[in-house]
Order: C-alpha cells, then sequence, then structure tokens
C-alpha cells in the first residue's frame, strides 16, 4: 500500500547545516526533499536572515493559509521575539543548529500527529474497546470474536490490539506467531507512521491484523498509547481492543478515545455490582464515557435464576447483547486455537457474535482507506516564485 511521505522544503541560510539537513532528510523514510521549484511547499524549514522582517509575514500567510503544512524555525541562537511572534502565528517547531537527526524525527511526528487530528471524523476509523466488569467473563473471547467478525466485513481492514496484563492471550486464541508487539512501538514512539505500524503488526492468516502485547507485561504510558490509538484508527476502519477492567476513577485511553465501550458481564450479582460501580466510575471522569458504554451478557444460561429484563432494571440501562451459555464449543474453539466465528459458525455463540457485529457495522465501508497517515491535501503555491538563492531565505515565499 502507498503512505504519503511528508514534502519538506528548505530556506536554510548556513550551508553547512542545509547540507546537513538534505543528509537527514534522504535517510528519513518519513519525508523526502522537495526543490525550490516545487508547487508543493510541504514543511517549511526556514532560518531566519537579514530579512526576517520582510520574510516573516509571507511566511506566516503560508501557514494561515494552508501553502505551508508547518514551519519549523532553526539557527544558532532563537531571538526572543520572532520567537514569540512566530509562536503566537502557529509556528510550534524550533530546530536548533548543529541539528540533530532525532530533533527533527520527533519534530515530523508531531507535526505528522497534528495534521492527522483535523481530519473529518468521517474518514477515521472505529474504536471498539471491550472490557469486563471484572476478570473471567469471557472478555478476550468477545473481543477476539468481534474482531474475526468485524474482518469478515472488511477483509484487512480490521485490527486486534492486546492491552490485557500482564500478558493478553490473544496468541493463544489464534493460534498467531508473532515478532514484534506494542512495546516496540513505545520503544520508538517518534518513529510511529504508517511505515512502522505495519511492520509491527501482525497479520493472521484470516487476514486480521493483530497487534499483541510485549512479554513484559507493562502498561504503554498514555501519550503513546493515545498516539498508537490515532495511529491505528486512521489506518484502520475498525480497532478492537482487548482491555483490562479500569480501576476506580480511571478513564485509560482506550476507553476515552472509543466509539463504543463494549462491557462483558455476567448475570450474577457480583456482576451486576461491578457494572453499577464501572459506570459510576467512568462517568464521573468523564459523562460522554457513560453514554458510549454498552454492555454485553455472556454464557447467559437459559433457566439462570436472573434473566436479562431483571438485571437490566437493577442496572437501570439496556443489555442490547447476549451471548448464550454455549462453554463445549467455545472451549474447543479456543483449544483449536481458531476463532470461534470461524470453527463453530453455526453454534448458538458463533450466531450471537456476529448478531452483535452487524449492529456495529450494519454494512462495510464503500472506499477502503488505505495504510497511511491522513495529512491534509497537498497545497498549491499562489503566485509565481521569485528567483532563490541563501540570503533571501523567504523568497520561495
Amino acid at each position: 500500500m502507498n503512505n504519503r511521505v511528508i514534502p519538506i522544503s528548505l530556506a536554510v541560510i548556513d550551508k553547512e547545516q542545509r547540507d546537513r539537513l538534505e543528509r537527514m532528510i534522504g535517510a528519513n523514510p518519513m519525508v523526502r526533499l522537495v526543490g525550490e521549484d516545487a508547487e508543493e511547499m510541504g514543511v517549511l524549514i526556514y532560518e531566519p536572515g537579514d530579512t526576517v522582517e520582510e520574510d516573516m509575514p509571507h511566511i506566516i500567510h503560508a501557514l494561515e493559509s494552508g501553502q505551508a503544512e508547518d514551519v519549523y524555525l532553526a539557527g544558532d541562537v532563537a531571538d526572543p521575539e520572532i520567537l514569540i511572534r512566530a509562536m503566537r502565528s502557529g509556528i510550534r517547531e524550533y530546530l536548533k543548529f548543529p541539528l540533530d537527526e532525532n530533533d527533527l524525527r520527533a519534530a515530523v511526528m508531531r507535526t505528522a500527529m497534528r495534521l492527522s487530528l483535523v481530519v473529518d471524523d468521517g474518514d477515521k476509523g472505529r474504536i471498539f474497546t471491550v472490557m469486563g466488569c471484572k476478570p473471567g467473563v469471557g472478555t478476550t473471547t468477545l473481543a477476539v470474536n468481534t474482531a474475526c467478525a468485524l474482518n469478515e466485513r472488511a477483509p484487512g481492514r480490521t485490527v486486534l490490539l492486546d492491552l490485557r496484563p500482564p500478558l493478553g492471550e490473544i496468541p493463544y486464541f489464534l493460534d498467531l506467531k508473532y515478532e514484534y508487539s506494542w512495546g516496540d512501538l513505545v520503544a520508538d514512539i517518534s518513529r510511529l507512521d504508517a511505515t512502522y505500524l505495519r511492520s509491527v503488526v501482525t497479520e493472521h492468516e484470516s487476514g486480521l491484523h493483530v497487534l499483541p502485547g510485549p512479554v513484559s507485561g507493562e502498561r504503554p504510558d498514555e501519550h503513546s498509547l493515545f498516539l498508537i490509538l490515532e495511529q491505528l484508527r486512521h489506518s484502520y476502519d475498525f480497532v478492537v481492543v482487548d482491555a483490562a477492567t479500569p480501576g476506580e476513577d480511571e478513564l485509560p485511553k482506550e476507553a476515552e478515545l472509543a466509539n463504543l465501550i463494549l462491557v462483558a458481564m455476567q448475570l450474577s450479582l457480583p456482576c451486576l455490582a461491578r457494572v453499577s460501580r464501572l459506570a459510576d466510575s467512568l462517568g464521573g471522569q468523564d459523562p460522554d464515557a457513560d453514554r458510549r458504554m454498552r454492555l454485553v451478557a455472556t454464557r447467559v444460561a437459559r433457566n439462570g435464576s436472573i434473566g436479562l429484563p431483571e438485571a437490566a432494571e437493577v442496572l437501570g440501562r439496556e443489555i442490547p447483547w447476549s451471548i448464550p451459555e454455549d462453554g463445549e464449543t467455545v472451549l474447543s474453539a479456543i483449544n483449536q486455537g481458531t476463532p470461534l466465528v470461524q470453527a463453530y459458525p453455526k453454534s448458538v455463540s458463533a450466531k450471537a457474535v456476529q448478531a452483535l457485529v452487524a449492529d456495529l457495522a450494519p454494512k462495510a465501508r464503500k472506499s477502503p482507506k488505505r495504510l497511511s497517515l491522513p495529512f491534509s491535501s497537498l497545497f498549491r503555491r499562489k503566485g509565481k516564485e521569485s528567483g532563490a538563492n541563501e540570503n533571501l531565505a523567504g523568497a520561495a515565499l
């Protein structure tokens, strides 16, 4: 799949640093250098010089009009007045000479993420975070089979993220061999883009993409998890997260960013109490999280002492989906390392999962997205460029 590489144009006076920048850009797969006569500007790296007073209005106009996707100032010493003026105009990055490759990479990553956030929500994938009201209620079974059923509707456009501590079990459910995990993304988060993500994700034989957890069992920091989730939602139509039950007064990123939070529960008094506390906790942190919360009753016995209507009445909320008790079939699928919806598609439990997924995704998207960050459209320069020279840094504007 094609991935957009960010164009960079240079207006740098210092020849040594300009040459250094050109080498860095050439070695970085996230970016590419554009010539002075190119119609696109992309990210402009600008070194203030003697003509800074003339250049700044043009640079600010280019940024505000969209001719420049972003602007980085660069130089030996930052003039405070220029920095303040730049910050007020939306210029956020400053690269200090001598240039460091990691500084450039981090700045580009921040630009990519900023641009990704302004994309129309209709172009974003949907995040379904699956968590249990307590351990042992079939959360991973629900997450894995929901993801597999979604993948049947949008082949190759669904990803399953394993966030269950201390060690996720998704690889056992899918008999999945993998080399990398989201821990590799966290270890070098400044590199995160569509290409890097694709190199870490493992593809199941069904076409489902999986991002397993690391063997360390540690949870990613909130900032890294935010970046990973945003990249996933821009790269896939559906993101299913197998998540842990949050602690009291916690609103984890996978719940905060989710389009829907699917809470697995059983029809027992302890589960009803846990669901009530979880709803109060999430709602206390973010009222919208409570609105996005949906209950899924699992292992529902035909003649159980607590029925769905009674449980819904106690909780004061609807239980839209239920998975019938089908222990032998479910356990057999797990031991085979095959998703239930594939191993036993005609079973009552598999049909219940398919009904749930039909509600989540009534129909597949007509035009699949490419696995890439949704950068802004390329902007065209207005007017005829004047001749470029090293001392007129803003001439290309």
